[in-house]
């Protein structure tokens, strides 16, 4: 069908869509999809629909034109055929880009072995495409209509258009189905499929270990397994204030994410309208339809990585004798296996079969970890809160229609369906609401007391606590089993009457620990364990956020007043205080000055200069910061968990009494001399000049641009993260050769591949609400897009954009405009 191309005031480059046709006066039908398209600054698409099908189809169609590609590989995950397009894995250290010009290219992070095919095991062993199906027939009637018409919208792009992205030609750009998105739903709620390599490692002890598995197995340490469970490497700030800490008496919001910027977990940006029903600005992660976080003229939110256990361990004893049965309540119950054939591309193009079973108990698959194996006496076995999770769409939908906190309040009590994340939220009444909405399983009082009692005598129950943050439970005892309660949408997990939450007037906030610490002055306690400690050491992150949120100080980031406005939050997170420089620099320049010189190994290494450069540091993370890559050469030496406790790094220990203040103080001045030696190797050895700025060193490539950018990493205690993960993405992403002794600086600096991202702050006023934001690697991933790094520039910059919501605004600002129509 057609595209018509309304007449507005624009430049004669805008893009104009070949092959539209006029029919402006076409009015909608049942058996017709129909969409207005105003697009303004930086690409951001206003989509107006009457209905919620016409809307998806307006959604489909420009995020393909933004992120075809992605979109495209995303289904390609959530079908479980990476290796039959890609073969077993992406070979990296072979095949891996030294630049991005292309774009977001081939060239992926994972140092996994098998990559793609462990993928497409747990994606065809949770049944994913096959339970996407039920999910989808569950839906309203409305929900349906409005995920196919994002299928039809999308599809109709990639027939009508030749893709200029990085993934022109490829045989795996398809059309795609409503079950298709449902799936990829699946794999972005369910912590299950991102922790495939343990899966797919367990096997019983009389067979032979799969070959995939156990190289796999070798590759899955603890740090990753803390990943994994964490809803992959990513976090997020994000604050509220209520009407006794704002200016105006009404709310105000910062969202903060810190997420991929390539790949498939990007988000991006839209503003979506039903007259009359629907109104709602925001972003969502690329391929699923309305908005994940953002706001309407009432209420506003934004989303953390919840601390959360949404995934609960159990450990099984076997019967004698037959290691794939164990016992439950002292009977034997069996095992069940799943055999798996997944196509795979070969070397040569030539396609195969690769044959592979995994087992399961009644709680979900088996797992095994280096420590923990399948043994004949005793085997490990998981159970994910979110498996049958359906109501996601439902949740989202119903606090993007919210006329008050109240009844924002009501969506999480009706759906009880945000699967990892906090919710922090604000409005036009002033209110500042924290809820860890995430879904955990729900044990009894008697469980979670024995549990407690084996995490202290019982030493694989202690590691699996320290070590991975893993709850280890007894999976032949049904006392452990969830427990029902009727207002829980998904059997045994825990509903929204107990889960953490808090509603107050002055602020709330979270950067990914616990709910303990949502407000200072009211310490939250008496929730399960599966939502995360209490009374416990915090990262250093959630110290520097929670020190800049309660400071009303005449000289602090409020003012005299000590209420805040939109630009002094904006301020304040751009700050890029660095607390770890707070709190040690002065006891590291102190020592230096004492001691100018240090024996690293067999060599004496001259400290004057280095000292010199340390005490020129302003303690902040800003471009211009002269000795912020000395001190982050020597800060992460240390272990992010010597951040947070006494020992090594800290003299004083964590008090729960005052966890914002401890642990401080240099403790060991020899060994923070000798790191601090080692610090001015690694600099000498890049090339780097012991003064350097952070705009000399940190840098985001981005279509062969080099863009200086600002913030830091977690072991610097700033809130503005960025950083260097080894995000799994078929997006190339720029590495550099590490410099020998550096954790993270390379001959290139320090390439940057996420962290902050859609990064948004928000004012209710008398006249609606009010924001401005960066996404901050652009709205499109195609490297031919205007729109791939103009915001990066603004992001570099610290310069804030404005989100269009009130209609004069859009009208003011459009670069292009039309109608879009395509049968149903």
């Amino acid at each position: 069908m057609s595209v018509i191309k309304r007449k507005v005031a624009i430049s004669i480059g805008v893009l104009i869509m070949a092959g539209f046709l006029t029919s402006c006066d076409k009015p909608p039908s049942n058996s017709q999809y129909n969409a207005e398209i105003k697009v303004t600054s930086y690409g951001i698409p206003h989509i107006k629909a009457d209905d919620f099908g016409s809307l998806g189809f307006g959604e489909g169609y420009m995020a393909a034109r933004d992120h075809v590609c992605n979109i495209a590989y995303s289904m390609v995950e959530a079908r479980g055929e990476r290796a039959k397009f890609f073969g077993v894995d992406d070979n990296t250290e072979k095949n891996a880009k030294t630049s991005d010009k292309a774009g977001d290219h081939s060239g992926n992070s994972s140092r996994e072995k098998n990559n793609h095919l462990i993928s497409d095991i747990i994606i065809r062993a949770l049944g994913i495409p096959e339970n996407a199906q039920g999910d989808f027939a569950a839906q309203s009637e409305e929900n349906q209509e409005w995920v196919a018409g994002f299928a039809d919208g999308y599809n109709k792009y990639i027939r009508e258009n030749d893709i200029t992205s990085w993934c022109k030609g490829a045989k795996w750009v398809r059309e795609l189905s409503a079950i298709d998105l449902f799936s990829r739903f699946q794999v972005v709620a369910q912590t299950t499929p991102h922790m495939a390599g343990i899966i797919v490692a367990a096997a019983p002890p009389n067979e032979d270990p799969q070959e995939e598995s156990s190289a796999q197995e070798n590759h899955q340490t603890f740090a990753m397994l803390k990943d994994s469970l964490g809803k992959r490497p990513m976090g997020s700030n994000g604050w509220a204030f209520g009407r006794d800490r704002t200016e105006n008496g009404r709310g105000l919001l910062l969202g903060n994410p810190h997420f991929p910027w390539s790949g498939t977990d990007r988000f991006w940006e839209k503003h979506l309208t039903i007259p009359g029903k629907f109104d709602i600005y925001g972003a969502q992660i690329i391929g699923a339809t309305g908005v994940g976080m953002g706001f309407n003229k009432d209420v506003g939110w934004t989303h953390t990585v919840s601390a959360s256990k949404r995934v609960t361990f159990y450990k099984l004893d076997l019967v004698p004798g037959d290691p794939t049965s164990y016992y439950y309540d002292g009977e034997p119950r069996k095992m069940t296996a799943k055999k798996i054939n997944i196509a795979v591309k070969g070397k040569d193009g030539v396609e195969t079969i690769s044959e592979h079973t995994v087992w399961f108990s009644h709680y979900g698959p088996m797992a095994s970890l280096p420590g923990a194996r399948w043994t004949k006496e005793t085997a490990l076995t998981l159970r994910d809160a979110n498996l049958g999770n359906q109501n996601l769409l439902d949740q989202w939908k119903d606090m993007a229609v919210a006329g008050d906190m109240d009844e924002f309040k009501t969506a999480f009590k009706k759906w009880n369906a945000i699967p990892w994340v906090n919710t922090m939220a604000t409005g036009k009444d002033g209110r500042a609401v924290y809820i860890d909405g995430s879904n955990v399983g729900r044990l009894s009082e008697e469980a979670i007391a024995l549990w407690r009692e084996r995490k202290e005598s019982d030493p694989q129950t202690k590691t699996f606590y320290k070590k991975m943050g893993i709850i280890l439970l007894d999976g032949s005892d049904s006392r452990f089993e969830w427990q029902f309660h009727p207002e829980a949408r998904v059997p045994g997990v825990v509903p929204y009457v107990e889960q953490p939450q808090q509603d107050r007037t002055d602020y709330i906030f979270n950067a990914n620990d616990s709910y303990w610490l949502t407000n200072l002055e009211a310490p939250l306690r008496g929730y399960s364990p599966l939502y995360g400690s209490e009374d416990t050491d915090r990262r250093i992150r959630t110290r520097i956020n929670a020190m800049m949120v309660s400071d009303v100080s005449p000289d602090g980031p409020t003012g005299a007043d000590g209420k805040l406005s939109l630009k002094e939050m904006q301020q304040l997170i751009f700050t890029n205080r660095s607390l770890s420089a707070e709190l040690l620099l002065e006891d590291l320049v102190a020592a230096c000055t004492a001691k100018t010189s240090v024996m690293v190994v067999d060599k004496e290494i001259d400290l004057t200069e280095a000292c010199a450069a340390l005490k020129g540091y302003n303690k902040r993370l800003d471009l211009d910061s002269n000795g912020a890559v000395l001190f982050r050469e020597w800060i992460t030496q240390y272990t992010l968990k010597e951040t947070r406790v006494k020992g090594a790094l800290f003299k004083v220990d964590f008090n729960p009494k005052d966890p914002i203040n401890t642990p401080r103080e240099l403790a060991d001045i020899d060994m923070a001399l000798q790191k601090l030696g080692k610090a001015v190797q690694i600099m000498t050895g890049a090339g780097l000049a012991l003064d350097s700025t952070l705009g000399d060193a940190q840098f985001a490539y981005r279509a062969g641009e080099k863009i200086a950018v600002h913030g830091g990493s977690n072991a610097e205690g700033v809130a503005n993260i960025i950083d260097q993960r080894n995000y799994y993405s078929k997006a190339n992403q720029i590495r550099g050769k590490k410099i020998e002794g550096s954790k993270f600086l390379t001959d290139k600096g320090y390439p940057i591949t996420g962290g902050s991202s859609f990064l948004f702050g928000l004012s209710y006023t008398d006249n609606g609400p009010e924001a401005e934001a960066f996404l901050s690697y652009g709205q499109s991933g195609d490297p031919t897009s205007t729109h791939y790094n103009d915001q990066m520039k603004l992001f570099s910059k610290k310069q804030w954009r404005p989100m269009l919501f009130h209609q004069e605004e859009i009208d003011k600002d459009i670069k292009e405009s039309f109608i879009l129509t395509g049968p149903r």
